[in-house]
């Protein structure tokens, strides 16, 4: 019932002036709060997430990518996502897990987790963000694409998927240090 009050909702604020709306979506395993400015075309699916169809990496609609400012709330918290022109000269250093459910849910961006994709989730760059991930313990670099929000541990940086921590290097040890630097759209 809500999520049709809401789908409802979302429908009728595609206008020019977008208008934020409330709701709740599921990430991973953390229902949330999601507040956030809805798009012109953009439309709420009963998982959460807004999606203008398709749901794979090169049809993400301009909120999916960050085009949109959105905050969330996990655990009471309330996150604040970065557009891209905020995230430019973005560095972060910190602590790296790793996750990897085979075929699990769908991620915050629509796609489905596929644990063999150079992808990672941050909890406030944009998704669709490329950032170099390099491991501080023994100097290995990749390339990955933000599309999932997490980790929602303390003292956290970012979860990579299992691709990501097998070629840093730290997939036996679960967790490394590392350094964070956004490159740009994906």
């Amino acid at each position: 019932m809500i999520s049709r009050v809401f789908l409802a909702l979302a429908i009728a604020t595609t206008c020019a002036g977008c208008k934020v709306v409330e709701g709740t979506a599921k990430v991973g395993k953390f229902a949330i709060k999601t507040t956030g400015k809805v798009a012109a075309g953009s439309v709420r699916t009963a998982s959460g997430v807004f999606d203008g169809g398709g749901g794979g990496s090169g049809s993400l609609t301009k909120y999916q990518r960050g085009d949109r400012n959105h905050s969330y709330s996990i655990r009471g918290r309330r996150y604040h996502t970065m557009t891209f022109d905020q995230a430019r000269g973005f560095e972060e250093r910190g602590v790296a897990s790793w996750y990897g459910r085979e075929g699990g849910p769908s991620t915050s961006s629509g796609e489905r987790y596929r644990p063999s994709a150079m992808t990672a989730a941050h909890k406030t760059l944009p998704l669709g963000s490329k950032v170099r991930v390099t491991n501080l313990r023994n100097g290995r670099s990749v390339t990955v694409r933000i599309n999932d929000r997490g980790p929602f541990v303390r003292g956290r940086v970012i979860d990579c998927s299992r691709a990501a921590a097998d070629r840093l290097d730290f997939k036996s040890r679960g967790v490394t240090d590392v350094h964070i630097k956004y490159l740009g759209r994906s």
